[in-house]
């Protein structure tokens, strides 16, 4: 039982500490990519150090604005920009935004599937505006993933599959040898190590004390039959007349071995128990029928 407990216990740790890994690969993509981006955007803006925005864009930013009565952010995918990224796998989903920075200035696109670097501030000496720009990158969580270093993540999802098939393997050998090693009758056994009977599934079959002492000796005597007064002589030494309190102990155990296996206690006249097979003590039974 503590050696299923442990193996459970075992996968479970690996299992986690895989999710983890995952997920830190992941948050440190992200990060990777937002450096990426703002390394890229400082590139192109020394690289556009008179005029980053045309005064024509800066003109239709302006109207765009009055019209709408409301915040405006222009999206441009610059070539220089893209050019600039590092991972050539994020040029042909990155682009560049602005805004004026004038007090109403946005926080940026708030969407998912959209990751952002750092605001950076830029005066615009054709227009004398001050400009908020940020760099961005249209990603999906998968491809983000996909951008990630798994390969710690996969190495403990791989350990944990790994432990579970030798757990698997280790605890089927482990039910052979208890098999072997125990003898099974009518579908259950006991098992020496935890002391306790067991079903065909392996499961422990729950008894009280008394019914645990009882179904043991019938199940160690010779021929799974014991006479009244040796059950009683064991069970309750002391006590002068114990009919009745093994009648009660037997009708209560009998439901319970007749429900986990193919087993049955029978009483002989009241003056013996067995421990039989169902099938085997209906023959007897009907032979006896017939012979009286």
């Amino acid at each position: 039982m503590n050696g299923r407990f442990l193996s459970a216990g075992v996968f479970m740790a690996l299992m986690l500490s895989s999710l983890l890994a995952g997920h830190h690969g992941y948050c440190c993509a992200k990060e990777a990519i937002a450096a990426d981006l703002n390394q890229a955007l400082v590139r192109t803006l020394e690289e556009k150090r008179d005029n980053f925005v045309s005064q024509d864009t800066i003109r239709a930013y302006r109207c765009l604005r009055e019209t709408a009565k409301g915040k405006v952010l222009f999206a441009v995918a610059d070539e220089r920009f893209c050019r600039n990224l590092i991972d050539g796998r994020l040029r042909k989903k990155a682009f560049i935004a602005f805004d004026a920075a004038d007090g109403h200035c946005l926080n940026g696109m708030q969407e998912a599937g959209v990751i952002a670097g750092d605001t950076m501030l830029v005066s615009d000496k054709a227009t004398g505006d001050t400009l908020a720009v940020k760099g961005y990158v249209r990603l999906s969580a998968a491809s983000v993933f996909s951008l990630s270093d798994q390969r710690l993540s996969f190495a403990l999802a791989l350990s944990a599959l790994a432990w579970l098939l030798c757990s698997w393997v280790v605890l089927h050998r482990w039910r052979a040898e208890v098999l072997a090693d125990s003898a099974v009758y009518g579908g259950i056994y006991y098992s020496s190590e935890d002391c306790c009977f067991r079903d065909a599934c392996h499961m422990p079959v729950r008894l009280t004390p008394m019914q645990q002492r009882l179904l043991l000796m019938l199940w160690e005597a010779p021929s799974h039959s014991l006479a009244k007064e040796e059950i009683c002589a064991a069970l309750w030494p002391k006590k002068e007349d114990a009919s009745d309190t093994l009648y009660t102990l037997v009708k209560r155990l009998k439901p319970v071995v007749e429900g986990c296996s193919d087993l049955r206690i029978v009483a002989y006249r009241g003056r013996s128990y067995s421990l039989e097979i169902k099938q085997l003590s209906d023959c007897q039974e009907n032979v006896r029928k017939m012979s009286v």
